[in-house]
């Protein structure tokens, strides 16, 4: 959920990998009219557990308005409305299409040209504790530092005062070596089981401040 810039680190993963599971067990909720909605905080200081995250003004909207098949996948086309309030994003809505693959992973288009089972960035790897993805952040042709994604153990979080059971997808930033200057720094996408996204952090590659994506409401279709 969380707006991307080029000082942002991306919260998503872009391969797949090639192990197979035998069947997925079904971990994503993907029927039409489920509804999210989420709000976004920011929080100026990662590295001190005093500093304190404040409602960014922004609350996306995000729901499955319907199904597409292509090339014999069928694909839920997700909306995410957009409010927020003195931002040249207030009112814009954005598509992508999602998918559960073969190996349980879930995966996003922006576009369904040339479609086949392999395509897609994966969000999140539902249950498979195997899979893995690594690349580098590059800007203005340098090498910045390396993500390396993999699926946590499973946790209890609360967001907006509710508890829930949660699989992160963290994704551990490691600055080059001639980035003395940077920090470490950790990545999470958190999904619950049939539920969805609960919590997704994203970190700024040059500073401490991170934003954090919060679902506050939901209306999901079993």
């Amino acid at each position: 959920m969380v707006g991307l810039s080029l000082l942002i680190i991306s919260c998503r993963s872009s391969d797949d990998s090639n192990i197979e599971v035998p069947e997925p067990e079904s971990f994503f909720n993907l029927n039409v009219d489920n509804q999210w909605v989420y709000k976004t905080y920011d929080n100026p200081d990662f590295t001190n557990p005093q500093s304190v995250s404040t409602f960014s003004g922004r609350i996306d909207s995000v729901s499955i308005v319907g199904k597409v098949e292509v090339q014999g996948l069928t694909f839920a086309k997700e909306r995410t409305k957009i409010n927020w309030p003195n931002s040249n994003l207030n009112n814009q809505e954005n598509f992508r299409y999602l998918r559960v693959n073969n190996k349980g992973h879930l995966v996003y288009l922006r576009t369904l040209d040339n479609v086949t089972e392999t395509s897609g960035s994966v969000v999140h790897p539902g249950q498979e504790n195997a899979f893995t993805f690594s690349y580098d952040f590059i800007e203005m042709n340098q090498v910045v530092g390396n993500l390396f994604y993999k699926l946590d153990k499973e946790k209890n979080v609360e967001v907006n005062g509710v508890q829930y059971v949660v699989l992160p997808y963290l994704g551990d930033f490691t600055p080059a070596p001639n980035q003395s200057n940077l920090l470490k720094k950790t990545q999470e996408i958190s999904y619950k089981k049939g539920l969805g996204l609960v919590k997704e952090i994203c970190h700024s590659v040059y500073s401490k401040s991170y934003l954090e994506s919060r679902l506050i409401s939901y209306k999901i279709k079993k």
